[in-house]
């Protein structure tokens, strides 16, 4: 007991970890089956999965995925997965490291038949998924395999693929998975971060405060039982590890993101860059408008889509010089005199094209339009300031 009372801090932060380590796994035991403890792992040979769109070729235990079919490889596994409930976790090894977004997993159960569930491998250094978080796991899986995106041309190899039982140590390698799961940025990261797995069972920040609280209360104990004052610095300093703690975890995603963000944009220009970014199909969309849709002179577009917005922000920089008019959800009567061009990024309702008389209606308006060019990103239409001819330009 002396070296309780000589290093106080010490033995708080030490006692904290044991004590709670202890909770937790007192917890994930509760929660783990008596059935699945003491439950078999499940390997999956490689070869038995053939591609269903792409290709590549398989050596010593090894799926390497090369080739593309329009920017995707799947892989399936028809032996599917009897008695799919017997097993929580499947681990596996990718490499190079996937650092992107996700790699989906599709499954469909016979008894589901022409139902296709999907799920994310999100990118952990532990290569670990759970697959109880897919409320459809379970039951006999007919068919499961994997969906690769073309990636600057990248080559995947997978191997290694075992199916595991919920038990105790899957259960701490699932939370730690959790904990150093890759949050790639995103048009939602700007807002959110989440420190981990946006869904896991216990975030780190949750365990982390609870060990500095109760390490700040125990060394409180201590210092009562030892009848000396607090030491504030000391206090300080354990906050200050909590947070660094946390920080270091920040910061070993911001190092996987930086090599993220070299092999997606490093050495190419703006316009190879906007290609390779998230918003590479409205990128494109927007040049094929500009380039070989609207008149080379500057255009009125007025841009409708209350749904869109960010990408009504964007219009203006993607179709200069034309003159952009973010508006709301329906267009103006004003427009007429105007002339110009009408696009709907998103569909309007209420807002309806009439085929009949060549006409954008809502309510009791009506303005004259030609339809020029329809895709699933966005409508452009002609306004026909005559109101009356039917002659795209």
């Amino acid at each position: 007991m002396k070296w309780l009372l000589r290093l106080p801090m010490f033995s708080a932060l030490l006692l904290a970890a044991l004590l709670l380590g202890g909770a937790l796994t007192a917890f994930l035991n509760l929660q783990t089956p008596a059935k699945e403890i003491t439950g078999k792992s499940t390997p999956v040979a490689i070869e038995s999965f053939r591609f269903m769109k792409g290709g590549g070729e398989q050596k010593q235990g090894i799926l390497i995925i090369n080739q593309y079919t329009n920017g995707k490889a799947i892989i399936s596994n028809l032996q599917g997965l009897e008695n799919s409930d017997r097993f929580r976790y499947l681990q596996f090894q990718l490499t190079p490291a996937m650092l992107a977004d996700d790699l989906p997993l599709f499954f469909w159960r016979s008894a589901k038949t022409g139902e296709i569930f999907t799920m994310a491998l999100e990118e952990n250094v532990l290569d670990h998924l759970d697959l109880k978080r897919h409320r459809q796991w379970g039951g006999h899986i007919s068919e499961y395999g994997f969906i690769f995106t073309e990636n600057s041309s990248q080559s995947w190899s997978l191997q290694g693929l075992e199916f595991f039982p919920g038990t105790l140590e899957q259960s701490w390698l699932s939370i730690v998975s959790d904990w150093l799961e890759f949050e790639v940025w995103s048009q939602h990261s700007i807002n959110f971060i989440y420190g981990g797995a946006a869904n896991g069972r216990l975030p780190a920040t949750l365990v982390v405060g609870a060990w500095v609280l109760l390490s700040l209360l125990l060394y409180s104990l201590l210092m009562h039982w030892k009848k000396h004052p607090v030491n504030a610095r000391k206090i300080a300093a354990v906050v200050l590890l909590g947070w660094m703690l946390l920080d270091a975890r920040w910061l070993f995603n911001l190092l996987q993101q930086l090599q993220l963000t070299h092999n997606v944009y490093a050495g190419k220009s703006l316009a190879e860059k906007y290609e390779s970014g998230l918003d590479a199909d409205y990128y494109r969309y927007f040049q094929h408008l500009k380039k070989q849709i609207l008149p080379a002179s500057p255009q009125f577009v007025y841009v409708l889509g209350k749904k869109t917005d960010y990408f009504r922000a964007k219009t203006p920089w993607w179709l200069a010089p034309h003159n952009v008019f973010n508006q709301g959800s329906y267009p103006k009567l004003a427009y007429e005199k105007k002339g110009g061009y009408i696009l709907i990024l998103h569909p309007i309702s209420g807002l309806e094209f009439d085929q009949h008389s060549q006409t954008l209606r809502w309510g009791d308006a009506r303005l004259p339009v030609i339809p020029v060019y329809l895709d699933p990103l966005g409508a452009l239409y002609k306004i026909r300031e005559d109101g009356g001819s039917h002659t795209p330009p």
